[in-house]
């Protein structure tokens, strides 16, 4: 029996720029705010309850700089495999998102819906940090859950196909970056 194909991969990158890349999270004050959800982006910790900040594709921040640097070299090994031969960038707003003990995003998702850009394809997720309590990524359609361990990157598609939700841990903090990769 062949194989199914998922189209969720897993990358691995340098954990020392994901304990960068929380810093620059906890020094920022520019961009920080409340985890937003919806075509309204308001606020709903019933659904998403995090604290998240903005960084964009533009950045002349160093860890900025280097995180898309190898964002991009994974996403062009993910694009090989499935033979994408459009080209691509990521969206100009990014996010690192923090999620204290019992915080989360467990409502099943995707990313590509009403309201949001019709270019996104493709979705990253790095795990900034490792939970041992849950904390990991579920996709119910595919039976697939990722672990959320430190440098794990993965890439999946933003389609209706492919929702997700976050696994809550009741007792860690959970660190993401995460964004979307449209055509052009």
């Amino acid at each position: 029996m062949k194989e199914l194909i998922n189209f969720i991969e897993t990358y691995k990158m340098d954990e020392s720029l994901c304990d960068k890349l929380i810093i620059y999270f906890k020094k920022n004050k520019e961009y920080k705010h409340l985890g937003v959800v919806g075509n309204n982006r308001s606020v709903n910790k019933n659904i998403k309850d995090s604290m998240d900040v903005h960084f964009y594709n533009n950045s002349n921040n160093e860890y900025i700089k280097t995180f898309f640097k190898e964002l991009s070299k994974h996403l062009k090994s993910y694009m090989q495999k499935y033979k994408i031969m459009d080209s691509v960038n990521t969206d100009v707003c990014n996010n690192i998102q923090y999620y204290k003990p019992k915080g989360g995003y467990p409502l099943l998702h995707y990313e590509r819906g009403p309201g949001e850009s019709l270019s996104r394809q493709l979705v990253y997720t790095l795990y900034l940090n490792t939970v041992t309590d849950k904390g990991g990524t579920e996709f119910p359609y595919q039976n697939v859950i990722t672990p959320a361990i430190k440098g794990n990157l993965i890439i999946f598609p933003a389609e209706f196909t492919h929702p997700h939700r976050g696994i809550v841990s009741n007792t860690q903090e959970k660190y993401i970056a995460t964004g979307w990769i449209g055509m052009i």
